[in-house]
């Protein structure tokens, strides 16, 4: 998005604009009008104000140029640059922090105007927005979602650039939302995104913490820092709002010592404010199957029914139906919201194409969502399970031998193939995770689409092909380019040609190398 033709009020002025942030000095009149915000010199329109930040690979300082040629009024930065009279120079000392501010107050703050739920954690972010967007549905109510799918804004749906947007466009989709009439906005907030400022100057209402395991330490450094990041959104929190905590995982738990507002856990063990027990419908449930279990609550007990199955989801309605009770949702709409849910694209989906083997396509990129991934298929599988994944090039190289081992450990079978390269050579992210391979139930195949046409060809009745990595991603990111791709198409294509050819191929053998 990055730039609006006009604010919520019509104008506004840079002195207006500025009032409140911490600026290290200011050159150029204060008195022009500001019609749009643009952190990306390439959108940059007449009587817009630029804010140079510094990105992963480009720094938006050597574009100052280019936007006051494209007609910026006025330029944020964190060093002064000389520019022409005319225009007004603002020097700060954190421009993303600046850009947040800024783009709160040219949006007028929209977030006040919402019941605000953010969403943190390693796994399970999408699929808890998305049933608590069912629950509030269900409860009547118009509801907003930015998450790492889909941006949602009542009915109107856009495809997801970053799991959370930048701070500017962050605040335009909230503004947006006010707008359309929607009352509740899901946020999922990425480590990054807290790490960058994006979700400062919004007021949430409840902050929700799923899980937490190893991620994202190509950018973090240590899981101290990314739990340090993780734990961050809490402290948007005021004493009437809520945190909403996996209380099983112990270090989501530790955090409840720390926090000053009203709090509601999560868990299957004794001790929490929702419990569940007596659930059913993880073993055995097959291709149709669904999940019960009770929720045992402060005012009784609920009983759940719902098509996503796993021990995982297990875990994402608890939180889910946690937000629901510090928003005061009605039993009745959390029963109805949680059985409406449907699977989230590539998140335990499951493809049925008429096979006699269950075939599910899921997002686990990390070692723990794809122990826990394929833990869970263990329990709706009679037969073998047969694993293909790989992991994704410029990223975390410290997972990949840990997947490696996961997988070869808990599978009968695995298929190690490509992911997301990006610029990395696909061999070379492929040799570190051989190297953590803890059987030799493997084999290597760098073509993803050959990878799972291999798989499929190999299953049997009974059996479950679990597809990791991508899940929704309907590209494959070679050198830089992102060029079309699809899981779910490769695979509803590969149970097809197999099916009309009716056979089963031989297992090979791996070896490390």
């Amino acid at each position: 998005m990055d730039f609006r033709a006009e604010p919520s009020n019509g104008e506004m002025t840079i002195e207006e604009i500025l009032r409140g942030l911490d600026v290290k000095k200011v050159k150029g009149p204060l008195d022009k009008e500001i019609k749009g915000i643009a952190y990306d010199s390439r959108v940059v329109k007449d009587g817009c104000l630029f804010v140079a930040v510094r990105g992963f690979s480009k720094d938006g300082h050597t574009y100052i140029k280019d936007a006051v040629n494209r007609g910026a009024v006025g330029v944020v930065a964190e060093k002064t640059l000389e520019v022409q009279n005319d225009i007004t120079f603002i020097e700060v000392c954190d421009s993303r922090k600046a850009l947040s501010f800024l783009s709160a107050v040219f949006y007028e703050e929209p977030s006040k105007e919402l019941s605000l739920v953010g969403i943190t954690g390693t796994n399970g972010k999408t699929t808890t927005s998305y049933i608590i967007r069912s629950i509030l549905k269900a409860w009547g109510k118009k509801v907003g979602l930015l998450g790492t799918i889909n941006y949602v804004i009542d009915k109107k749906v856009l495809k997801a650039s970053n799991t959370t947007p930048e701070s500017l466009d962050l605040q335009g989709y909230l503004r947006e939302m006010v707008d359309a009439g929607v009352e509740y906005a899901l946020l999922e907030v990425s480590s990054h995104a807290l790490s960058l400022r994006r979700v400062e100057n919004c007021t949430f209402k409840v902050a929700v913490f799923t899980n937490f395991s190893q991620d994202h330490l190509d950018f973090h450094g240590t899981m101290e820092e990314y739990f340090r990041a993780k734990t961050g959104l809490f402290g948007y929190l005021g004493k009437d709002d809520f945190a909403v905590l996996n209380r099983d995982d112990p270090m989501v738990r530790s955090l409840a010592e720390d926090l000053d507002c009203n709090l509601i856990t999560c868990g299957l063990q004794e001790g929490t404010t929702l419990r569940a027990g007596n659930i059913s419908g993880m073993h055995n449930a097959g291709v149709r199957g669904r999940l019960t279990f009770d929720i045992h609550t402060p005012g009784g007990t609920l009983a759940m029914d719902s098509g996503l199955i796993g021990r995982n989801n297990v875990y994402n309605i608890l939180m889910s139906v946690g937000v629901a009770y510090a928003l005061g949702v009605s039993t009745d709409a959390i029963v109805k919201g949680v059985s409406e849910a449907r699977p989230v694209e590539g998140r335990f989906e499951k493809i049925d194409e008429g096979q006699e083997f269950l075939s599910i396509i899921d997002y686990a990129h990390t070692e723990d969502a794809l122990q826990n991934l394929i833990k869970d298929a263990r329990l709706i599988t009679k037969g073998d399970i047969i694993t293909v994944f790989g992991c994704g090039g410029d990223r975390d190289r410290t997972k990949r031998p840990e997947m490696g081992s996961v997988a070869t450990e808990l599978s009968d079978f695995v298929i190690i193939t490509t992911d997301n390269p990006r610029t990395e050579r696909p061999e070379d992210i492929i040799r570190g995770i051989v190297e953590g391979t803890r059987k030799n139930n493997f084999s290597v195949q760098p073509d993803r689409a050959r990878a799972i046409t291999e798989a499929v060809s190999m299953a049997k009745r009974g059996d479950t092909v679990l597809i990791a990595g991508k899940g929704h991603e309907d590209y494959q990111e070679i050198d830089g380019i992102r060029h079309p791709f699809s899981d779910k198409e490769v695979v509803i294509k590969a149970i097809k040609n197999a099916k009309k050819k009716g056979f089963k191929g031989p297992r090979g053998q791996g070896a490390k190398g």
